[in-house]
């Protein structure tokens, strides 16, 4: 799908406000303009009648003053999943009355910082206004001659993104087109939309009394520029692709990074191995970085070393890490564990299996829905997804109680011990219970409990940007979930077992008001059991923003994302090579996404083929 756009600017920085339906010219006067003068570093110029680029004389009382015209655009109208295609610049040029030579060519430059706009003092007084705030684009040294700009620390990119000759004609339209710089420059503020980004129109010879001027906001008697973008909304799934790293696996369950830069995965295979693979040489490592086998029961399809999670200050001090698993210590009696264990000393690539330190212990009830995964959040704490006990149905009614740890989201406090008068609910207690908890002090309910009503949440995630968790609750009979709570929301109710997915379930009664989930699926076609995913927030421009997840029984994948307050689902096809056994998503340092199958073995990194934007996007904390 092709359209073109057709903009009147705003300063020279581009913006994104308004909307428009495809196809749709739309029109914007600036909302911004200024020039900036060599001698007014403050970029305190003021709103004039015209915006000048070049140098003006002695006669108008500034030496040789040097001026460069600001200029932004509202971009808002092309759709963030745009490519674009071309883009064109056009602005009415008039030789300042009465100068002498004027420059024969103009160059735009992308401006790095944020600006703000100047206004003229009382006085009149030509050059003067307000001053710069901090942040804001002024003048540098870098602004001189071409030379030049590639001044380190200055406030413009130092590659100019496009070049045109004057004409011979007064006045005259000066056309910019489409040049790889000038197009990304267009696509990286599209892709993250920003105050800190913009052109600068320069003139290209340094000569004395070699002004040209074109019309502001201020006065609009000469045509403003107009910019003009052509640009397609490609599928967000064509160019979406897996890179098959490794099948030397067995029975991968989780991933996860250290945080600390060392370009690693750690993948958790259920038997009880944790094992590295190191992103940097594209190897599996040999040695597992744990062998806990000999503590772990993965006797059962659902059973084993199910969990892993990084202490926040992992690289930093204290080298521990938490893994959740199931233990059997004694015929018939089914416990989960969530343990601290630490890196040895001598080597990063080895854990210390000496170093085991349980913090929290609870009974099962039989071998399934045992959930077990584990995540920091932004707030520091230990997050960890607890099964409703097992057998089907809710058999044991666990995900309505809050005096039961099972059925439930938990948060802890790795880092502290809860006091003697604390309602903890685990066997072993050997950690602290966050403030924000919804059930502490005199509420009744563990402690430990931030979310209740899940069945079984087989993988759930934070988006590091927005803190909002994502939760994949494995359904019933028929309907699979993924459950939201934002940032800060606590003692949700998500609704098993009087709910499956958004519909009514005979189980047990709601103890109080529930929460629907943002998406579901039927059991439709084969598919059994949701596998939560994660909010890309990696480098593709094609999927950031979406939610993928999968299901583990047909290996189908989709990316969902939010709009206008509506989520909806696209279905990955063409590349997608998951069939049984879609067991976990993960994601790296730099919030790159990576699956495992436990079926296959094998480890899957995903890949854009075309459309990876390396700048301008923020940079959440991928964990």
């Amino acid at each position: 799908m092709r359209k073109s756009l057709f903009f009147i600017p705003a300063v020279f920085l581009l913006f994104f406000i308004s909307s428009a339906a495809p196809g749709e010219v739309i029109q914007h006067q600036p909302v911004k303009d200024n020039s900036l003068y060599e001698n007014v570093p403050d970029n305190s110029n003021g709103a004039g009648e015209y915006l000048f680029m070049g140098q003006t004389g002695e006669d108008k009382g500034i030496p040789a003053s040097f001026r460069r015209a600001l200029i932004e655009f509202d971009l808002s109208a092309i759709p963030a999943n745009a490519v674009i295609e071309s883009v064109q610049v056009a602005f009415t040029i008039n030789k300042v009355p009465s100068s002498g030579a004027t420059p024969d060519s103009a160059t735009l430059h992308r401006v790095l910082k944020d600006w703000g706009e100047g206004s003229s003092n009382a006085d009149g007084a030509e050059g003067q206004g307000i001053a710069a705030e901090p942040g804001d684009a002024t003048w540098n040294d870098a602004f001189f001659n071409t030379d030049s700009w590639t001044a380190v620390g200055g406030d413009f990119v130092e590659t100019a993104s496009a070049s045109t000759p004057f004409g011979a004609s007064e006045p005259e339209t000066m056309t910019f087109t489409s040049t790889p710089t000038l197009v990304a420059d267009v696509q990286g503020w599209v892709r993250k939309p920003a105050n800190n980004f913009g052109w600068i129109l320069r003139g290209d010879e340094i000569t004395i009394q070699n002004a040209r001027r074109m019309a502001s906001r201020e006065n609009l008697d000469d045509p403003v520029p107009v910019l003009t973008v052509d640009f397609s909304i490609p599928s967000v799934l064509d160019h979406l692709g897996v890179t098959e790293l490794t099948d030397d696996l067995t029975n991968p369950v989780a991933i996860a990074n250290a945080g600390d830069g060392s370009s690693r995965l750690f993948v958790v295979e259920q038997e009880g191995i944790i094992r590295i693979y190191d992103l940097a040489t594209n190897t599996l490592l040999a040695t597992p970085f744990l062998d806990i086998t000999g503590e772990v029961d993965s006797g059962g399809n659902e059973q084993g070393l199910l969990g892993l999670a990084f202490h926040p200050d992992y690289g930093g001090l204290n080298g521990y890490f938490y893994v959740y698993y199931t233990r059997e210590p004694e015929t018939g009696l089914d416990r989960s564990v969530v343990a601290r264990y630490t890196v040895s000393a001598g080597d990063p690539d080895i854990a210390d299996e000496a170093s085991a330190f349980t913090l929290l212990e609870f009974e099962q009830d039989a071998g399934n829905h045992n959930g077990g995964d584990l995540h920091f959040g932004a707030d520091g704490y230990l997050y960890i997804a607890s099964g409703d006990g097992g057998n089907a149905n809710d058999f044991f009614r666990h995900a309505q109680d809050l005096d039961s740890l099972k059925g439930k989201l938990l948060r802890i406090d790795v880092d502290s011990i809860a006091p003697e008068n604390a309602e903890l609910c685990g066997l072993v207690r050997n950690y602290g219970v966050p403030p924000g908890n919804p059930f502490t002090g005199a509420v009744d309910g563990c402690d430990e409990i931030l979310h209740f009503g899940l069945r079984n949440p087989w993988r759930f995630s934070f988006d590091g940007l927005t803190g909002e968790m994502y939760i994949g609750d494995v359904g019933q009979n028929q309907w699979e979930e993924i459950d939201l709570a934002q940032a800060g929301e606590t003692g949700t109710n998500f609704g098993w077992s009087c709910r499956e997915g958004a519909h009514d379930f005979a189980g047990d009664d709601c103890i109080s008001a529930f929460k629907d989930p943002v998406l579901e699926y039927s059991h439709g076609g084969g598919r059994c059991s949701v596998t939560g995913g994660y909010l890309y927030r990696g480098s593709s421009l094609m999927i950031y923003g979406h939610y993928v997840y999968g299901d583990y029984c047909t290996g189908q994948i989709w990316l969902a994302r939010q709009q206008d307050g509506v989520w909806s689902s696209e279905e990955w096809i063409n590349g997608n090579p998951m069939e049984f056994g879609l067991s976990a998503f993960g994601q790296d340092e730099k919030c790159e996404l990576y699956m495992v199958n436990r079926d296959v073995h094998k480890l899957y990194r995903f890949t854009d083929s075309e459309f990876v934007f390396r700048g301008g996007f923020e940079s959440p904390v991928c964990r």
